[in-house]
């Protein structure tokens, strides 16, 4: 458990830095600030000198998530003082339920529709990886009083630091290969995105896929004995988006069922409303534009492209390349593949493209000019914008991402 009356050092002044400066002033509690890269306008704010002097004063260190610390890395003989913002949660959560949901896509479409059904009948809250965060509220245990489920999106990276928090219910939406930058190697991320079973109170449920059960059965250790798997076959093969969102319902449905039985999940009933999430931005004269800016996975990307039952259809992508695992190579069947971004020579490096072809752009601006006069020449029915890369290449955030490919769309279709 946390004391709060020992000393603290937060490391790395970023969004989860700041509300957890928040908690310890609202708690009366002694902490300083370190950051690598920022400089900081703060009173609390220590220079690296005074931390490496200065640093057995401290009982905890608490660490952006993303932040790798390494083995040359002078915080690395302490990680066993390591906290991040959630362990807090640990000291205020009375009678809330949590829930826990990881995964490599899908995360945040997930916690979504399971705050549509049970905001219906509870008082829900959805924080983590979402975004959202509520450490900083002044009075968090009154807050929290009136909050019957607490929803957490759960990040690999949050995983592998997280120690004090605990769950009534954890999910594994799915697992691709991805931040192989902090993971190093496949095996480390699936064992992070595995760690959510060590936080579940005894006599609690992870719900995971059979897929993901017989996949990964072999490789970590799994407590069948809290193990709840749920069907992952789909009946109907939609649209794109419905079909994802028949997926990650599927996935959910046993968990609501365990929460409460009375609460029936109709379909039709829950909508994506998640901006640049397969989102399906024109639907006209037989073609659909879809804007899935969200997402930063190449793996993923090629999958839900090859989803898509058709030759007449274009995939864009585009971004910083995430770290893959080299000998990986992904097949694109059937598809016109525009490629956008200083990185795009590296896409095609791990690509192998059946019945397929693909043109190089500098600027997502070029790539749609010529898209405009692909639309005009041939009759394509798909166009799946699902970059596969990270946006800060050229882009704020996915968002800044996806709001320009909106714009661009809506110019080019005029």
């Amino acid at each position: 458990m946390i004391n709060l009356n020992k000393n603290f050092l937060i490391y790395g002044y970023g969004v989860s830095g700041k509300s957890v400066e928040k908690y310890l002033i609202n708690n009366n509690c002694n902490y300083n600030i370190y950051d690598d890269f920022k400089k900081i306008i703060n009173k609390k704010v220590i220079s690296k000198k005074f931390l490496e002097n200065k640093i057995d004063q401290y009982s905890y260190f608490i660490v952006s998530p993303s932040i790798k610390i390494e083995k040359n890395h002078f915080l690395y003989k302490h990680k066993n003082k390591f906290l991040i913002d959630l362990d807090f949660l640990s000291l205020e959560i009375s009678s809330q339920k949590i829930l826990g949901i990881t995964g490599t896509e899908g995360k945040s479409s997930t916690c979504n529709y399971i705050n549509q059904i049970l905001s219906k009948k509870y008082k829900t809250k959805i924080i983590g990886n979402f975004g959202n965060t509520i450490l900083d509220k002044t009075n968090l245990k009154k807050y929290l009083s009136k909050i019957d489920i607490l929803i957490i999106e759960l990040s690999s990276y949050q995983l592998d630091k997280l120690k004090f928090l605990k769950l009534h219910y954890a999910l594994i939406t799915n697992i691709f290969c991805d931040h192989l930058e902090y993971h190093t190697n496949i095996k480390n991320y699936i064992s992070a995105k595995f760690r959510i079973q060590d936080f579940l109170y005894k006599n609690s449920c992870l719900f995971l896929s059979k897929y993901l059960f017989q996949k990964y059965r072999s490789f970590v250790k799994i407590n069948k004995s809290r193990l709840i798997l749920n069907d992952d076959r789909i009946i109907h093969k939609k649209e794109l988006s419905s079909y994802f969102r028949e997926l990650n319902l599927n996935s959910i449905k046993n968990l609501i069922s365990f929460i409460d039985s009375r609460i029936k999940i109709e379909n039709k009933h829950i909508s994506n409303d998640l901006n640049h999430r397969l989102q399906l931005i024109y639907n006209k004269n037989t073609l659909k534009i879809y804007n899935d800016s969200k997402c930063t996975n190449l793996n993923n990307a090629i999958y839900k492209n090859n989803l898509i039952n058709s030759s007449k259809k274009i995939l864009i992508l585009g971004g910083k390349l995430k770290k893959q695992d080299k000998n990986l190579i992904f097949n694109i069947k059937n598809t016109l593949v525009l490629i956008f971004g200083n990185q795009r020579d590296l896409f095609i490096n791990q690509l192998n493209f059946i019945d397929s072809n693909y043109f190089r752009f500098n600027r997502l601006t070029e790539l749609i000019y010529f898209l405009k006069l692909m639309i005009k020449s041939y009759k394509y029915e798909y166009i799946l914008f699902s970059p596969g890369g990270e946006s800060f290449d050229l882009y704020k955030n996915y968002i800044d991402r996806g709001n320009h490919f909106n714009r661009l769309i809506k110019k080019a279709l005029l």
